[in-house]
């Protein structure tokens, strides 16, 4: 730590000549065995007093001789006598720690700051004494020693490696030792309560008033941080009891409040194989940095419409992929199944209550009309572009098809024809899943006969004999 132009001056012969022609003319000074005196007018030497000359203060001791090089307590307040003897104003000093400050820093030497009327900056009361002292700050113990590394609130440094927790200010011991102010500190403490590393390097932010930014979440640079009661900014994964949310706030390197789309390995309490294993998944935040999760009681996901696409959430909040149903108790989703992976599974799906979305690997539910692979075969589904969520698989007759929760229904291969119930009524479609309108005596694979109505809709049932119904 260094400080320009304050060095201890050393009195040369020529000064202490100097210095005896000043007092000279002052018939009150003496010069007595090298030393100075001050007589009062009865002749008697003045002791444990201050006198003035030519503007500077100077102080004689108990034995009458003026002090120099001293750093002084009087009255409660200290003082420095500079090589001259002139009281120090206005200025710092490097000084080694007298011994009747009795504590473990006599011997050390530490920076003292002389106001304009030359005492010392010191803590006289509960509250740590805090200077602007060109355009920066610095604080100082009961002694008027400036404070360094971590510092209380009531201007005492702090001793013990685990007791940084308690500090209040920071003061740069690698520069000159003025606090952090309206900046960061990344700093290594010693921490027993952290499990994974007893020694590690947590980041601190200290407000403008030098004070440590605790149990609060702070906006520093557009970015938002959070706080625990220590002042350690907190990175990874933090839930709040009270709401039941869940906020993720990076790694240790860079702990800042994540919103919108983000990846990572999730907590242990909201994964934990996954947690263990360190898989990761993506996750979206809303503006306050809460990701998506169920609220309601009994809900398991949640789909969600983020720049117009779809996405699936489950309780954990992890995005979900893949083709997935999703069973319903009113608007709430209670079940999500794992990946579908069985055409039979889709068509035993009980429409009323389920629901079939189709993601694809960037989460988005797919909408329109898709191929899909399941058992060996390739299947063709359409999804809705509109209604809650989007993407639900469609069920009705759209551009001459007929859909089912999202399967289009075909024939069974090598059978030309099949007749399909929908809404009670019997349709007539071909192995591609084209409806069959107005056909009349078509017959299939085993030459049944078929006649249909403008709909698609069969007149009579499949028949050996022709169709004699007219349309």
């Amino acid at each position: 730590m260094r400080k320009k132009n304050f060095c201890l001056a050393v009195l040369s012969a020529s000064a202490v000549l100097a210095l005896g022609a000043s007092f000279s003319s002052f018939a009150a000074w003496k010069s007595v065995n090298s030393e100075w005196v001050y007589t009062d007018n009865n002749g008697n030497n003045v002791t444990s007093a201050w006198r003035s000359d030519n503007g500077e203060s100077y102080y004689l001791g108990s034995d009458g001789y003026m002090v120099r090089n001293t750093l002084l307590e009087d009255n409660g307040n200290y003082y420095y006598l500079r090589n001259g003897g002139q009281m120090l104003k206005n200025g710092w000093r490097f000084l080694e720690n007298p011994s009747w400050q009795g504590d473990d820093k006599v011997g050390d030497a530490s920076w003292y700051y002389f106001d304009n009327n030359g005492r010392a900056l010191r803590t006289t009361g509960d509250t740590v004494k805090i200077a602007d002292i060109g355009g920066k700050k610095f604080a100082f113990d009961m002694y008027g020693r400036m404070l360094t590394g971590w510092i209380t609130a009531a201007g005492e440094n702090i001793s013990d490696d685990s007791d940084w927790a308690t500090a209040t200010y920071y003061g740069d011991s690698e520069g000159d030792g003025s606090l952090v102010t309206n900046a960061w500190v990344y700093i290594s403490v010693k921490d027993d309560d952290n499990e994974d590393d007893n020694e590690p390097t947590y980041h601190f932010y200290f407000a403008s008033n030098g004070k440590k930014t605790v149990s609060t979440e702070k906006t520093i640079g557009n970015v938002k941080y959070t706080f625990d009661d220590r002042g350690v900014a907190q990175d990874s994964w933090v839930h709040n009891s009270d709401k039941g949310t869940w906020k993720y706030y990076g790694d240790e390197e860079e702990p800042k409040l994540h919103t919108g789309w983000f990846q990572a390995v999730p907590s242990k309490e909201l994964n934990s194989n996954d947690h263990e294993n360190g898989t990761t998944h993506w996750y979206y935040a809303n503006s306050k940095g809460e990701i998506t999760i169920p609220t309601a009681d009994g809900e398991v996901g949640v789909a969600k419409t983020i720049d117009g696409k779809s996405y699936l959430f489950n309780e954990d909040g992890e995005m979900l992929t893949g083709l997935r149903i999703l069973t319903y108790d009113g608007s709430k989703i209670t079940k999500i199944s794992s990946e579908v992976d069985s055409i039979d599974t889709i068509k035993n799906m009980d429409s009323d209550t389920k629901k079939l979305l189709y993601l694809s690997d960037s989460g988005a539910a797919k909408t329109g009309t898709t191929t899909i692979s399941l058992d060996g075969s390739t299947y063709t589904f359409s999804f809705k572009s509109n209604g809650s969520p989007r993407g639900v698989g469609e069920t009705g007759t759209s551009d001459g098809y007929i859909y089912m929760n999202g399967l289009r229904l075909t024939a069974d291969e090598d059978t030309k024809y099949q007749a399909v119930t929908y809404k009670d009524q019997e349709y007539l479609i071909n192995e591609n899943g084209t409806i069959q309108k107005n056909k009349k005596n078509i017959k299939d694979a085993d030459d049944y006969y078929y006649c249909t109505d403008s709909k698609g809709v069969l007149r009579h049932e499949r028949s050996t004999e022709k169709c004699t119904i007219k349309h």
